[in-house]
């Protein structure tokens, strides 16, 4: 949920008199606000509201420790949390205009929250950094303010801080980290542009420190979260972590330098790594659509050195062993057709996530301007790209105006929860779970409660050929044309693994209280309300991908005319790499579409 005006701008007071009051006054504020909120560890890392606040918050944090500096230099824990704060400084400073003047149709500090949502929130690394420091590092920099003898006073104008909303705890830490795994994995990135806040080309202010890329291996291998359903312990991705951090260690000038014991306990852990991986090591052949993967490299981590070529320098092996893979595989999808319609693996949805080429479907791919025989398109043509023409999935640029864009961020902003998928072991299809495969948060909006949705299904009807909207725009009681506009939002890392729309089992809404036949979800229209670098929508069994960009619409069927699931719909939402990703799903229901798109006969078929 949004942050409410009464939190932003309680943050805000208590930041200004912490640069504008003596220390005495500062402390006494401290104790006299009173917050009733209790601490609790929530899913924080998947809503981008919560993330947003969170980091407007620490700003206070900031402030507060920056005036214990100045009041004792010499508090090493304090210094140290005020430094690895730098990166995120440089990205967006810290507010301190506080005034009220208003800047177009926004605050200074409306301004300033959009800042923190476009380059903090959607920055994998960034959002990493921000829980790491404030689950690993703020408790030790509140005790040593607690143990000063003077500015014991000032840990607890923090507490008061941390109180004002949600707090991120261990299942946080678990999931900035899986997500920003998944990121470097699936665009086979180096781990070590992203310590220098590089990601897919483009350069931010964010860095990763030694100890965090440490813990990011260390997460990978113990197997608790894994990035997705099927793999147990990373011993691949916490190989390169491992390996990209010891790279990071300065050499040790002497014996007692700290670095020494660091740099040999990482070499015993990369080694510890190297056995298990090994040991465990599942060849290629034992599964080519899943191996290799997140677990294991495409060989052998010590025969592979073995086989190296004399005179070959390997700095890391990791790094190399996948750029073996990635020759591997390509030279592999090359030489090899695909012999069964429709088949796939992980691996041809990662390359869709990456870009990587199709040439076998190239030429389905077409752009061009239609009216698709409706006269409300003569003068403004549809620009229609078509992904796939059998079953078709098409692309229609331009749709949506920036002000229905922010009208539908704008109007969800209020309801977003973490969305989940169709639990298949209830017998009723009412069941529903939140998993690791779909990471998004999402709301419903209905046409009835707003007229500009009504007007847009109304819209959507010429393009699709379908029935998407009531007769009238009145409140409804149940699903008959489609359901409502589901609006998702993805954090960053977040994804969608390949899935179907349509349902397994048919849901409770497939029929009305009154016995009215609606069916199941027959079509998709999807729309992108941002633009994002990565976040791709890839259709792994037909070989082609979408881009987001705000305000074009993705249309694809979900069922065969038969009311058979359409098998080759198979699609899902690659992680975002960088920025925050919006869609607006709208799907439309067979039992309508009786005159628009008849089940096709025997003799069709």
């Amino acid at each position: 949920m949004e942050q409410s005006n009464y939190d932003i701008h309680n943050n805000a007071a208590m930041r200004r008199l912490a640069g504008k009051y003596s220390l005495r006054k500062l402390i006494l504020v401290a104790w006299l606000v009173i917050f009733s909120s209790e601490l609790a560890e929530c899913k924080i890392y998947t809503q981008p509201y919560r993330l947003r606040e969170l980091f407007y918050r620490e700003e206070t944090i900031i402030t507060i420790l920056e005036t214990a500096l100045t009041q004792d230099p010499k508090m090493p824990v304090v210094e140290d949390y005020l430094n690895r704060f730098e990166g995120r400084r440089k990205e967006v400073g810290i507010l301190t205009d506080y005034s009220n003047e208003v800047m177009g149709q926004k605050t200074k500090e409306d301004r300033h929250l959009d800042k923190i949502m476009e380059h903090l929130v959607g920055n994998p690394i960034h959002v990493y950094s921000l829980i790491y420091r404030l689950v690993k590092h703020l408790h030790e920099a509140r005790q040593e303010l607690a143990n000063h003898p003077v500015l014991g006073g000032l840990e607890r104008a923090i507490y008061t801080i941390i109180r004002q909303g949600e707090y991120p705890g261990e299942l946080d830490m678990e999931g900035v980290a899986l997500s920003l795994s998944r990121v470097q994995f699936t665009y086979r990135l180096d781990p070590l542009d992203l310590a220098k806040g590089k990601i897919l080309g483009v350069a931010t202010r964010a860095g990763l420190t030694t100890m965090e890329m440490l813990d990011i291996a260390t997460r990978r291998i113990t197997g608790t979260t894994p990035i997705r359903p099927g793999v147990y312990k990373e011993y691949a991705l916490a190989y390169e972590w491992t390996e990209a951090a010891l790279s990071t260690i300065p050499p040790a000038v002497d014996e007692n330098d700290p670095n020494k014991n660091l740099t040999e306990a990482v070499v015993d852990f990369i080694e510890k790594i190297r056995q298990e991986h090994d040991l465990r090591f599942s060849p290629m052949s034992m599964n080519p659509g899943n191996l290799p993967n997140e677990e294991f490299f495409i060989a052998k981590i010590a025969e592979h050195l073995e086989q190296a070529p004399e005179g070959k320098v390997i700095n890391r092996i990791g790094r190399d062993l996948r750029e073996v893979e990635y020759e591997v595989l390509a030279t592999q999808k090359k030489n090899t057709k695909t012999s069964v319609p429709g088949s796939y693996n992980l691996h041809d949805f990662y390359a869709l996530c990456r870009g990587d080429r199709n040439p076998e479907m190239e030429p389905d791919q077409k752009c061009y301007l239609t009216n698709l025989d409706e006269p409300r398109f003569t003068i403004s043509p549809l620009k229609m790209e078509v992904l796939a023409l059998n079953p078709p999935v098409a692309v229609f640029h331009e749709i949506l105006s920036g002000k229905d864009i922010s009208s539908m961020k704008h109007f969800v902003s209020g309801q977003l929860n973490a969305a989940e998928i169709q639990d298949v072991t209830k017998s009723n299809g009412a069941g529903s779970r939140v998993t690791t495969e779909r990471t998004q948060s999402s709301g419903w909006l209905w046409d009835h409660q707003f007229p500009f949705l009504y007007k847009l299904s109304n819209m959507l009807e010429k393009i699709t050929k379908l029935k998407l909207a009531r007769p009238t725009n009145t409140p409804i009681s149940a699903i008959v044309e489609s359901e409502a506009w589901q609006i998702g939002v993805y954090g960053p890392g977040g994804h969608y693994l390949p899935h179907y729309d349509a349902f397994d089992i048919l849901d409770p809404s497939a029929r009305t209280p009154d016995g009215v036949w609606v069916g199941n979800r027959m079509s998709t229209v999807m729309f992108y309300l941002s633009n994002v670098v990565g976040g791709a929508t890839a259709f792994p069994k037909l070989g082609v991908a979408a881009r987001p960009r705000a305000g074009s619409m993705v249309y694809w069927h979900n069922l065969q005319q038969s009311g058979e699931r359409e098998m080759l719909s198979l699609h899902g939402a690659c992680p975002t790499a960088l920025g925050i990703k919006w869609v607006s799903n709208k799907w439309i229901r067979e039992g309508a579409q009786i005159f628009q798109r008849p089940c096709a006969t025997s003799k069709d078929l």
